[in-house]
């Protein structure tokens, strides 16, 4: 079955369904699951990996983690992680990895000290091998799906193509979420605190997340298919209810991302149009700010005007909160401690969350992952950091004659997720691994012809 020939709509009600069958049958997501691992794995060996199957794969478990997490009530918590690094593993098998993507191998290297400083000091007094396994299976996750896109060439229409399907757990996640909220405002909204009742009573900073990933998807989805007027007015629709569903979830982070990804992807593609073009994108953009003006509004009118001292950092009195980051600045003054204090190892993958307890914060696990690499990995931490950001930026400078127009708004979401959520969901880390693919402006029927590494 091709993917990339589904009628969009159809699609998109299939999903609509399947939320509303995991949210009143929530034991349907293991099965739902299982049928995606089965028939995933079919059609990647069947193909050779041959049209991007397996890119195509672990965007889709992006949402579907997600959606598997709000029902499995923390059972099987890390498949999603465990599937993008499956499915990675298999298409090695079809296709070789880039020499070039050396770089990858060598973090995976150098998560060595710290795993065996960990299992040295702690192995007969914590279960080892899940507190490592917590803190590094998103970055593991990344390496595997970088590995498997560096310098991979894929036409823009087709990346499109392949972000749509990706959006479908999206909208099933949405739909739950809508169906699981009450209808009572004054029993949903009562304080500024991110809300899990919105969330579909999933963790809001995650739920978040993924809610401003659909915004703009379905942002960019708009922008491209603009010429197929249902469609485009259903990516509008979309577009509006999640912006509106992911303010109310009253946490930030998420919805602060998308909203800086619609502005620099905005800025890319606008450099490259003529004038003609330029204006024609004016017009399309005013549409965006108007729905955008419109989802704060109805979400202010909503909650009453909670929604408005939530982004001023005030409570629901209309006093300014004393943290500006609900906290987990005191998380990250901790993890900058232990890496002073242990600046060449680090305190060990999972032992930071331990040692917190010391300072006052017990059972806090670390928000920010880079202050984690940092407490835990020590100067190796510091490495592996300095080289997940400047890999992928060094490709995109030295391989200009690609437009990949998703770059900045991919490594931004990377970069925004995981100062405020960690690795704790693996979306950040797929999305990572997009920018170092060689993404060309071609037809897709063309792209055949084209030989991909």
């Amino acid at each position: 079955m091709n993917f990339f020939k589904l009628n969009k709509i159809s699609y998109l009600v299939f999903h609509v369904l399947l939320g509303l069958l995991v949210h009143f049958v929530g034991e349907f997501v293991f099965i739902y699951f299982a049928i995606f691992l089965a028939l995933g794995t079919y059609w990647l060996i069947k193909n050779n990996d041959s049209d991007f199957q397996t890119l195509t794969l672990i965007l889709y478990v992006v949402g579907l983690e997600i959606l598997f997490r709000m029902r499995s009530e923390g059972s099987m918590y890390d498949i999603g992680k465990y599937s993008v690094i499956f499915f990675c593993i298999l298409s090695f098998g079809h296709i070789r990895i880039n020499l070039k993507a050396w770089p990858y191998l060598a973090i995976l290297l150098l998560f060595i000290p710290g795993i065996v400083l960990t299992v040295n000091t702690f192995f007969f007094e914590i279960d080892v091998r899940k507190k490592i396994m917590f803190n590094l299976l998103g970055p593991f996750s990344l390496i595997f799906a970088s590995l498997y896109t560096y310098n991979k060439r894929i036409s823009l229409q087709r990346l499109n193509n392949i972000l749509f399907i990706a959006a479908g757990p999206l909208v099933s996640i949405l739909t739950l979420i809508i169906v699981y909220t009450p209808s009572n405002k004054e029993e949903v909204f009562t304080n500024t605190t991110s809300n899990f009742v919105t969330s579909g009573g999933f963790g809001p900073n995650q739920m978040s997340v993924v809610l401003g990933l659909g915004v703009f998807i379905f942002f960019t989805q708009f922008i491209f298919n603009s010429k197929e007027k249902i469609y485009s007015l259903v990516s509008l629709f979309l577009f509006f209810l999640f912006s509106y569903r992911g303010l109310i979830t009253f946490s930030r982070g998420g919805m602060l991302t998308a909203l800086a990804m619609v502005i620099v992807f905005c800025f890319t593609i606008f450099k490259l149009l003529n004038k003609k073009a330029k204006s024609k994108f004016l017009g399309v953009f005013s549409i965006i700010l108007i729905l955008s003006a419109s989802a704060w509004l109805y979400s202010s009118y909503e909650t009453g005007g909670l929604i408005d001292k939530r982004y001023k950092n005030k409570d629901a009195a209309g006093r300014v909160k004393e943290s500006q980051m609900s906290g987990r600045e005191d998380i990250m003054e901790t993890d900058l401690k232990f890496f002073e204090e242990n600046p060449i190892f680090g305190v060990g993958p999972g032992i930071g969350g331990m040692m917190r307890g010391e300072e006052g914060l017990q059972g806090m696990q670390a928000h920010s992952e880079p202050t984690r690499l940092l407490a835990e990995h020590g100067s190796f931490g510091l490495i592996i950091l300095l080289m997940l950001i400047f890999v992928p930026i060094i490709k995109y400078f030295r391989f200009r004659q690609y437009h990949h127009l998703y770059f900045f708004p991919f490594l931004i979401f990377w970069g925004l997720t995981i100062n405020h959520a960690a690795t704790r969901i693996v979306a950040p880390g797929v999305l990572y691994a997009l920018t170092l693919l060689n993404v060309y402006i071609q037809n897709d029927e063309d792209e055949d012809t084209v030989s991909r590494k």
